[in-house]
C-alpha cells in the first residue's frame, strides 16, 4: 500500500468521524428541545369495527417551568369522534377550558397550572378517547399552539403530530380480456387482467389468469398503492387445447390479509373457441364447407368487405392459397 493511498484512506476515516459526531450532537440537541406531541405518533387498524374507542395522549417533553399551555388539534370527522377528554396530572390541575368542533374535526384546550410542571422526562398533558366511525386516514394535526412558563413567557417548542389509520384491505380484478374470441389449436392468444387496489394500504398479492380450470400463468404484484390499477399480461399457447365448447377466462387475485370482500376477487369475461386446423366454420369438422367460407373470403384482407379472419388460417392477415392449402391438409379432421 504507497503512502498517498494511505493517506487518502486516513482523510477518508476523519471525514467519516467528524460526520458522526456531528449527526450524534444534532440528535441529542433535538432530544433537548422543548417538544409538544402526540402519543403513539402512529395507531393502525387493519379492520372497521364501528364504536371500537382508543386514547391518544398529548405529551409534553423537556420543559422545566411548564405554567400554561393552548392548542388545537384537528382530525378527520367522517372516521373519527371524541368521546371523552382528560387533563392531567390531576393533582396540579385548575378546571380546564377546551372545546369539541365535531363538524370541523377540531379539538381545542387551555390550561393554567397551580404549580409549574417540569416534563423532564416526558409528562402527559391530556388523553383524548376517540370513537371509530368509518374506514379512513386521519392525521393529528397541532396548530395555534402555546407553551408558556411561570413569568408569563412564551417557550419555543417544536411540535410532532400523528396518524389514525383504519385501513380497508381490498384487492379485484375490474377487468379482463382477449386478444380474441376464436382461434385455432396452436396459435398464441393474449390475455390481460387489470388488478385494483380498492383500500388503504398497499397490497402484495397474485393474479391468476384460467382458461376453464386450467392455469395459464400467475404473476405476483408487488407493493400495488390504494386506487391504482395494474395491467397483468400472459400469453396462452392454445396447443392441445382444442375443443367444441369454448374456454372460459378468468382472472383471480389472491386476498391479502384482513380483506373481507373477496367477491371481487375473481372475474369471469368472455370465453375463446380454440378450434381443429381447417375448421373455419367452428362445427368441430373440416368439411367441404370450410373451403366453401375460405372460397367466399379469397383475396381479402382486413377491412375489405368479404374478410373472414378465420378464413386466415396462416395468420398473415390475407385469405390465400396458403390458407386453402392448410384446409385442404386437415380434411376431414374433426373433434
Amino acid at each position: 500500500m504507497n503512502r498517498k493511498y494511505k493517506a487518502s484512506i486516513v482523510l477518508i476515516a476523519a471525514l467519516l468521524a467528524t460526520v458522526i459526531i456531528a449527526l450524534t450532537r444534532m440528535g441529542a440537541a433535538e432530544q433537548l428541545f422543548p417538544t409538544l406531541y402526540i402519543d403513539p405518533r402512529q395507531v393502525v387498524f387493519n379492520s372497521l369495527v364501528v364504536g371500537q374507542r382508543f386514547d391518544i395522549n398529548v405529551t409534553v417533553l423537556n420543559v422545566t417551568d411548564l405554567k400554561s399551555f393552548d392548542f388545537s388539534l384537528s382530525f378527520n370527522p367522517s372516521m373519527l369522534s371524541i368521546v371523552s377528554e382528560s387533563f392531567l396530572p390531576e393533582d396540579n390541575l385548575p378546571t380546564p377550558n377546551w372545546i369539541v368542533n365535531g363538524y370541523a374535526g377540531t379539538f381545542w384546550a387551555n390550561v393554567t397550572y397551580e404549580t409549574p410542571l417540569d416534563t423532564v422526562p416526558s409528562v402527559t398533558i391530556a388523553t383524548i378517547t376517540f370513537k371509530i366511525t368509518n374506514y379512513g386516514i386521519s392525521p393529528l394535526t397541532f396548530s395555534n399552539d402555546k407553551l408558556g412558563n411561570s413569568t408569563g413567557l412564551l417557550m419555543s417548542h417544536q411540535t410532532i403530530g400523528g396518524s389514525v389509520s383504519v385501513l380497508n384491505h381490498d384487492v379485484a380484478i375490474v377487468a379482463l380480456s382477449s386478444s380474441t374470441n376464436e382461434t385455432y389449436e396452436g396459435r398464441l392468444v393474449n390475455l390481460t387482467a387489470t388488478a385494483k387496489n380498492l383500500g388503504l394500504a398497499p397490497e402484495n398479492f397474485t393474479v391468476s389468469i384460467y382458461a376453464d380450470s386450467n392455469l395459464i400463468g400467475a404473476s405476483g404484484i408487488l407493493n400495488l398503492l390504494p386506487n391504482q390499477t395494474t395491467l397483468v399480461e400472459m400469453v396462452w399457447n392454445t396447443s392441445g387445447f382444442a375443443s367444441m365448447t369454448p374456454y372460459v377466462i378468468s382472472g383471480h387475485a389472491s386476498s391479502v390479509p384482513f380483506e373481507t370482500n373477496l367477491a371481487n376477487n375473481a372475474l369471469t369475461d368472455g370465453a375463446v373457441k380454440v378450434k381443429i386446423m381447417g375448421d373455419v366454420n367452428g362445427d368441430g369438422t373440416v368439411s367441404i364447407l370450410d373451403l366453401e367460407a375460405w372460397d367466399a373470403a379469397y383475396g381479402s384482407s382486413e377491412g375489405m368487405q368479404n374478410w373472414n379472419p378465420q378464413a386466415d388460417l396462416d395468420g398473415n392477415s390475407a385469405v390465400d392459397k396458403i390458407d386453402g392449402r392448410l384446409i385442404i391438409d386437415n380434411y376431414g379432421n374433426h373433434l
